[in-house]
């Protein structure tokens, strides 16, 4: 015991309290552990598919499967585009049901169009954030009814948002290999942010999706890793502008 006290003190992060946040991303890794439904490792949020290696951010969340259907993904890859188009709950209802139906964060009993938080169409690829009916928030992306990826983003507890003009993080990762490598990340941003881009370090731009106090974008490659600063977030607002680099994002 003394030498644990010793070594508590060379501990730079000892005097920092967690945030509720990181306090109920926490319980519901622990909770999901006791479960067996967890991964041995713990991990902000990962993508989980057959054959493949996924990297994930920062702190202990959530651990979920997301289906992988043979050739979604390609098509996925093949047919994105840096600007995503809007789109509304009603235009993505078929896609919603089908995230819904999944049971990633649990499956929802009913799914309607004001469940859809954020949704994109890229190419023939939809994103998507919804909320499930416990409450829960998912992302999912997929090719028509083909889910080829979905994640869990909340456990229901409400996220704190950022100060006005800023972003969060909640989860970036990088998937698959090869040619149909993809990378994601899906953040909190403040009242004001009109517009997220992410400039990558080999000079290409991804205008990520805005709404509802949520922001995400996915793109070919390997950007998203863990660990890495391959790109730069920027959030644009009335105020002015800010850019973060994703290892020192909140």
């Amino acid at each position: 015991m003394n030498d644990l006290e010793e070594l508590a003190v060379l501990d730079p992060a000892r005097h920092n309290e967690p945030t509720p946040a990181q306090w109920a991303r926490s319980r519901n890794f622990v909770e999901r552990t006791m479960a067996g439904r967890a991964a041995s490792a713990p991990v902000r949020r990962r993508w989980v598919g057959a054959g493949a290696v996924t990297v994930a951010a920062g702190l202990v969340g959530a651990v979920v499967i997301p289906s992988l259907m043979p050739g979604v993904t390609g098509k996925a890859v093949a047919s994105w585009t840096a600007v995503p188009t809007a789109r509304t709950g009603d235009q993505v209802l078929p896609q919603a049901e089908a995230c819904g139906a999944n049971d990633v964060s649990g499956s929802s009993t009913k799914v309607s169009a004001s469940d859809v938080i954020l949704a994109e169409q890229r190419g023939d690829a939809t994103m998507l954030i919804m909320r499930k009916t416990n409450g829960h928030i998912v992302e999912c992306l997929g090719v028509g009814d083909d889910r080829f990826a979905s994640m869990g983003l909340t456990d229901g507890t409400p996220l704190p948002p950022p100060p006005a003009g800023k972003l969060t993080l909640e989860t970036r990762s990088s998937y698959g290999d090869g040619d149909d490598m993809f990378s994601n990340i899906v953040g909190l941003a403040g009242p004001g942010v009109t517009s997220v881009e992410l400039r990558l370090n080999d000079g290409g731009t991804v205008h990520a999706s805005v709404k509802g106090g949520w922001w995400g974008a996915w793109w070919p490659g390997p950007e998203g890793g863990e660990g890495t600063d391959e790109f730069t977030v920027i959030a644009h607002s009335a105020s002015g502008d800010t850019t973060y680099l994703p290892t020192q994002m909140p």
